[in-house]
C-alpha cells in the first residue's frame, strides 16, 4: 500500500520535466496537505488526491497555462520573439505530455491523441496557407519588379506599370509579415488553451466515470 512518502517520491519523479523550482513548490504544497490532515488520514487524501500520475498531469496543464500566460503578458516589453515562441512550443509539448501520462482510460486515450493530431493539422495548415499567402505577394511584387525592369527599353508605359505594381505589392508584403507574426502567435495562444481546456475536460470526465 502507497504511503505518503512513497506517494510523493512518485510524484516528484513525474514532474522531472518542469523546472526545479516549480517541483519544489509543487511538493512543498501537498507536503502541506499531508500535513494538515493528519497521519491518521493519509490514506484518505492519497484516495482523494488521485494516482501521482493523475496529479502530475494537472500540474503540468496548469504550469504550461501559467507559463503561457505569463509570457503573453512580457511579450510587449523585454520578451523577445524567439523566446515568447518557444515559450509557446513549449507550454503545447507540456500539455500533450499531460494528456499522455494522464491515466486515462484506453478509449478517453485514444480520442485525446487523435483530437490532438486533428487539432494540430489543421493549425499547421492553417498557418503554412498563411505564410505561403504574404510569400506569394511579396515575391509576385518582386516578380513585377523584375519584369518592368526587362522591358523598360521596349515597352516603358508598361514597364512603369509593372514597376508600379510591383512596388506596391512588395510593399504590402513586407507590411504583412508583422501582422502575420502576430497572427500566428495568437493561434498558438490559442491553441496552448483549447489544449488545456481538452486536458481539463477529459480529465473531468475520468473523476465522473469512477
Amino acid at each position: 500500500m502507497m504511503n505518503r512518502a512513497s506517494y510523493l517520491k512518485k510524484l516528484r519523479g513525474k514532474l522531472q520535466r518542469l523546472p526545479a523550482h516549480e517541483i519544489d513548490a509543487a511538493l512543498a504544497y501537498y507536503e502541506e496537505y499531508f500535513d494538515e490532515a493528519g497521519e491518521e488520514n493519509e490514506q484518505r487524501v492519497i484516495q482523494q488526491l488521485g494516482s501521482p500520475s493523475h496529479v502530475a498531469s494537472q500540474i503540468m496543464a496548469d504550469y504550461a497555462l501559467k507559463d503561457l500566460e505569463a509570457t503573453s503578458n512580457s511579450n510587449s516589453t523585454s520578451t523577445s520573439t524567439s523566446t515568447s515562441t518557444k515559450k509557446n512550443m513549449s507550454a503545447i509539448w507540456l500539455i500533450i505530455l499531460a494528456i499522455i501520462s494522464a491515466p486515462l482510460s484506453l478509449p478517453l486515450l485514444v480520442v485525446a491523441i487523435a483530437l490532438i493530431f486533428s487539432f494540430g493539422a489543421v493549425i499547421f495548415s492553417v498557418i503554412i496557407a498563411i505564410i505561403a499567402t504574404v510569400l506569394g505577394i511579396f515575391f509576385g511584387g518582386i516578380a513585377a519588379l523584375i519584369s518592368g525592369f526587362f522591358i523598360l527599353t521596349q515597352d516603358w508605359p508598361t514597364a512603369l506599370l509593372f514597376m508600379g505594381v510591383g512596388f506596391i505589392v512588395t510593399g504590402l508584403g513586407i507590411l504583412l509579415f508583422p501582422i502575420v507574426t502576430r497572427l500566428i502567435k495568437t493561434i498558438v495562444v490559442v491553441c496552448v488553451e483549447a489544449l488545456g481546456k481538452l486536458f481539463h475536460k477529459i480529465t473531468k470526465k475520468r473523476k465522473e466515470g469512477y
